[in-house]
């Protein structure tokens, strides 16, 4: 299966990334916690591997349409994003506020349950569809993550005087702006990969059992 090897390259990217970043700045490891961010985020990102590589083995030519489906939604949901975040660094253009961030979300979660939708119609099976949404928050998560990963630990990092207004560095007991605008990053990409597969689950049972409900109503 050639899209496993494309997700386990995008994995081996978003590694190479922080590896990267925290080499230029290696005064990230003497924060206080600063090992826990790293060791969250590739436990995560060993899970996602695990689990991509397991599939690769067993995977059956008759979960190609819930492979096409889970890429092509978890794709769209991806750049949608990759532009929240561009939007909410300032790289498009500058707006902020928590309707925006409320309605990348809902969009981006809409999306996964389409792909929920789409997979239990085109299988005619409820657990097809569950696949699909999670299949596509998974491929959505990595995709963004590792856009994500780009343009905030090296096209357009926060800016440190910027870094100081924020209230949760504020609340850290940090001293190094720098470092811990590397520690949200990574913490930020823990979080969405982490939640991926709940949340794809969660809205994927709702896509699913509309189209469930709607084959049985004809």
């Amino acid at each position: 299966m050639k899209m496993a090897w494309v997700l386990v390259l995008l994995i081996t990217c978003i590694a190479a990334m922080v590896w990267v970043a925290v080499g230029r700045y290696p005064a990230f490891l003497v924060q206080p916690g600063a090992h826990a961010y790293l060791r969250n985020l590739f436990c995560i990102l060993l899970v996602y591997l695990a689990l991509i590589l397991t599939l690769a083995k067993v995977w059956r030519a008759s979960w190609d349409r819930i492979l096409r489906i889970a890429v092509t939604f978890g794709l769209l949901a991806a750049i949608v994003e990759l532009i929240g975040i561009g939007i909410e660094n300032g790289i498009f253009f500058a707006v902020r506020g928590p309707f925006l961030q409320i309605g990348f979300m809902v969009l981006t979660f809409t999306l996964w349950a389409v792909a929920g939708f789409r997979g239990a119609r085109a299988a005619g099976l409820f657990r097809a569809g569950l696949a699909s949404a999670v299949g596509c928050a998974m491929v959505c998560m990595l995709v963004a993550v590792a856009g994500g990963f780009l343009l905030e630990l090296f096209l357009f990092p926060p800016q440190t005087e910027g870094v100081f207004a924020w209230p949760e560095f504020r609340r850290s007991g940090w001293t190094d702006a720098r470092a811990f605008a590397l520690a949200n990053t990574l913490d930020s990409g823990f979080t969405h990969l982490t939640a991926a597969p709940v949340v794809g689950a969660m809205v994927g049972s709702i896509g699913s059992g509309l189209a469930r409900a709607i084959s049985t109503e004809r």
